[in-house]
């Protein structure tokens, strides 16, 4: 079976302090359904992808998939760092290889402006092996 992506949507890049995250993923999946030609429908399941430590929202995935008019479709939270959209477009291409769903949307947002700096750095430092990593600070953006 092929699989492809059919459309698109982002937000600009920023510190967009005036928006929520569930705007922001609201935004760039209205632009991904006019630029698939598709209606919310069509989607049968909504991946979202973050690392949800950034934002004072946990478990967002239910949240998002309500606010962008999904519910009651299955909805999954995927995490993996600054790898999280790549995996949930893996994810969902899975899916629909093996025969669950047919058209998958998968969102991806982080917002990093709703912690200070040195929440955010803590953050960061345990992004990779605390063991290792956590004594020497955030080391991964280096």
């Amino acid at each position: 079976m092929r699989v492809g992506i059919v459309g698109v949507g982002q937000t600009k890049f920023g510190k967009l302090s005036d928006s929520s995250s569930r705007e922001l993923v609201a935004d760039a999946f209205k632009e991904a359904l006019s630029d698939a030609w598709i209606a919310r429908n069509d989607i049968s399941t909504i991946i979202v992808c973050s690392g949800s430590h950034y934002d004072k929202q946990r478990s967002p995935s239910g949240i998002m998939t309500e606010y962008v008019g999904l519910n009651p479709k299955p909805t999954f939270h995927v995490e993996a760092a600054c790898a999280s959209s790549g995996v949930g477009v893996r994810v969902g291409w899975s899916m629909i290889q093996a025969g669950l769903h047919d058209v998958v949307a998968v969102v991806g947002f982080q917002k990093m402006t709703e912690l200070d700096t040195e929440e955010v750095q803590d953050v960061m430092s345990r992004s990779g092996d605390v063991m290792w990593w956590s004594p020497f600070g955030p080391t991964t953006p280096a």
